[in-house]
């Protein structure tokens, strides 16, 4: 099985899923290691129960979680739908498939999140069971939910790799386009596919992907999905106009081909105050555009996004949805004295306890002490991983109730008088969930 960390005895059922469909992929392109997926595979099936199911408990109980049994036999089977080999005999990997299936056909009714349905129906077709992906794909058409000229459906629970929030509603998203995609045939299936495909387009962050890597991916595979009924042939023109004025002309490739991005900056055609973008494309075809902006404002006047804001007389950034104290000991010190610093991180709420990711600003010539970091990751599980780039020291940190709780050293090694970075914690697989605190001003006086 296959772990986050490599420590022993925490193989994940649906990484090893995960990696098994990416291995088994990758072997078409690339010399991959036939063992690596034979062990895998043999591992995953091992795991199975007697009627098909993989059962999750939680860490802190011994109990199945029912709910997230069935989000992750869906997940696993998809994945064994996906990497199976048709041969004249049923192979061990069929046999599980098959008791995966019929353990969540038992259970269809009980499935009431769009994500595991949408799997499940996806295992289905590929499998060769069409009627059943038929009956989970009208389920899911009667589950969307309208939002303008879009739609979208909501994940109930979090994914298997903790995803939620936004994140996980755009993932979701992908994997039931995907599904009405590989059906559609009637045209209110492909009017829900169009629907979906523009609320995923619509969501797009602004470096040009979806939050995490689990959700592009499904995103890009429900846009090939529908590519391939594409039939628009033919290069087209798209104008950009700047306050009504017309500032670039670009030329586009047919709609039913993978375009590259086409990057222009319109910085200098900017005006002061509002300013109106337009673009048109000179025939009826449907283009996707993105428009990034980039500002800096005072930390007396931060927002973040809408999530964040400064307390009165504090210098940290509270969210609601996480919480971050950062504070060290002494902000003024002597060269190579040490500085002793605490770290407090808390999602507020149960929110599956999935992973945070936390930088900590450190300022310019710091020697952190790994001594110290090392002491915190053998004393508290929560904290699984760190790494000491120049500026900040990142952690990678399971979420736990009462928060994650470390310390740690360093010794500047001359004198200064300058910011840390600000420090920021998120959420590993919904960056929009993130708490600030201001950047930490430290005097360091050579001896």
């Amino acid at each position: 099985g296959f772990t986050y960390w490599g420590s022993e005895g925490t193989e994940d059922l649906a990484l090893t899923a995960y990696a098994l469909r990416f291995l088994k992929d990758a072997s078409g392109t690339i010399d991959i290691d036939a063992s690596v997926i034979r062990k895998a595979e043999n591992w995953l099936l091992s795991q199975q129960k007697s009627d098909g199911r993989w059962v999750v408990t939680n860490r802190w109980y011994t109990t199945e979680d029912s709910r997230r049994t069935r989000l992750t036999t869906s997940y696993v089977a998809r994945s064994l739908a996906m990497s199976r080999v048709e041969a004249k005999e049923p192979t061990d990997l069929d046999r599980s498939l098959g008791r995966a299936l019929s353990y969540l056909k038992i259970r269809n009714a009980e499935i009431d999140e769009p994500y595991a349905l949408a799997l499940y129906g996806l295992a289905s077709l590929d499998a060769g069971q069409k009627e059943e992906a038929e009956s989970a794909a009208a389920t899911l058409r009667k589950m969307a939910i309208p939002e303008g000229a879009a739609a979208y459906w909501k994940l109930e629970t979090n994914t298997p790799f903790y995803g939620w929030g936004t994140a996980g509603r755009i993932e979701t998203t992908a994997l039931v386009v995907q599904l009405l995609a590989k059906m559609s045939k009637t045209g209110e299936e492909r009017g829900a596919v169009d629907k979906g495909i523009l609320f995923l387009l619509k969501n797009k962050d602004r470096y040009g992907v979806w939050y995490s890597t689990q959700t592009t991916i499904n995103v890009l595979d429900a846009i090939l999905a529908t590519l391939e009924r594409s039939t628009g042939e033919g290069e087209r023109s798209a104008v950009i106009k700047v306050n009504g004025r017309a500032v670039r002309t670009l030329t586009l490739p047919p709609s039913n081909e993978l375009a590259p991005v086409i990057e222009t900056d319109v910085t200098e055609e900017l005006a002061g105050g509002a300013n109106e973008i337009e673009v048109t494309v000179g025939d009826d075809s449907t283009v996707m555009v993105q428009v990034v902006r980039t500002h800096y404002i005072s930390w007396q006047d931060a927002l973040d996004d809408g999530l964040a804001e400064i307390e009165s007389g504090s210098n940290e950034t509270v969210s609601r949805l996480l919480e971050l104290d950062y504070s060290c000991d002494k902000q003024s010190a002597k060269v190579m004295e040490e500085v002793s610093c605490s770290v407090r991180a808390e999602r507020v709420g149960f929110r599956g306890y999935g992973m945070l990711l936390a930088e900590i600003g450190i300022p310019p010539g710091a020697d952190v002490s790994r001594e110290s970091l090392d002491r915190a990751l053998s004393s508290n599980w929560s904290v699984s991983r760190y790494d000491v780039l120049p500026d900040r020291l990142i952690v990678y940190m399971w979420a736990q109730p009462g928060g994650t709780r470390f310390s740690f050293s360093f010794r500047p090694r001359y004198g200064i008088n300058a910011q840390t970075p600000a420090s920021v914690v998120y959420d590993y697989y919904n960056d929009e969930a993130r708490a600030v605190v201001a950047p930490l001003r430290f005097s360091v006086e050579e001896n």
